[in-house]
């Protein structure tokens, strides 16, 4: 369900992953490393970027980490959004420790102990054990990202956050519950989610959508 206006007393956040950067293209994990985005991923921050270009955009704020703050440059030029990107450091993805740099297929040959037992543990205690940020810390400081992008727009705003699938994964799942992403499910490349919030906090409308990518609509409709 898209609004053609923000709902009074309300601000409308509109989260985007970040393009196919190069490190996705070959199934690199990135974290925290610095990759930029592939053509592929220029091509679907523009398609992005035409997507809302049909809406008011009152800020643009993105991670600082250039596969997400080019992507939120090319959403500016080809919506038409005449503010700045503002970089917020917390918006960056999951630090990895030493997942970041390899395929899950050289983790497997450099320490084929240590990749059984990563998928063998739950889900919460696999961040400690490779020197990874937990999803306490994750959630914590992208919440305090959020925080402080919603409140320092006015009532009635429309804001994209162009952030990262991991940690938008933590985020959305401590907000609206394990349901959402569930099992290694991630927001797919430029795929828009739809949050409102309000006084009652925060309201889940649309997930990962990706009609404006391809045919295939991505996920539904949360209301």
């Amino acid at each position: 369900m898209h609004y053609p206006y923000p709902m009074p007393n309300s601000r409308e956040l509109i989260l985007v992953r970040h393009g196919q950067s190069t490190a996705n293209a070959e199934g690199i994990w990135q974290g925290q490393l610095d990759f930029p985005l592939s053509d592929e991923g220029r091509r679907q921050a523009g398609q992005a970027g035409t997507a809302l270009s049909r809406e008011r955009l009152d800020g643009l704020y993105a991670s600082p980490l250039s596969r997400a703050f080019e992507t939120a440059s090319i959403i500016r030029s080809s919506s038409g959004f005449r503010g700045e990107v503002v970089a917020v450091e917390g918006l960056s993805e999951r630090g990895g420790g030493i997942l970041e740099g390899y395929t899950w297929a050289e983790q497997e040959r450099r320490n084929p102990a240590l990749a059984e037992k990563f998928l063998a543990i739950p889900e919460e205690d696999r961040w400690a054990l490779v020197g990874a940020e937990t999803d306490e810390e994750v959630i914590a400081r992208f919440e305090e990202a959020i925080s402080s992008i919603v409140t320092r727009q006015p009532t009635g705003s429309r804001i994209v956050v162009v952030s990262h699938g991991g940690v938008m994964r933590a985020y959305l799942r401590e907000l609206f519950g394990e349901e959402v992403l569930p099992d290694a499910q991630r927001a797919a490349n430029a795929s828009i989610t739809r949050m409102r919030w309000d006084d009652a906090g925060p309201h889940l409308l649309e997930l990962a959508v990706t009609a404006h990518l391809t045919e295939d609509p991505g996920f539904t409709n949360m209301e």
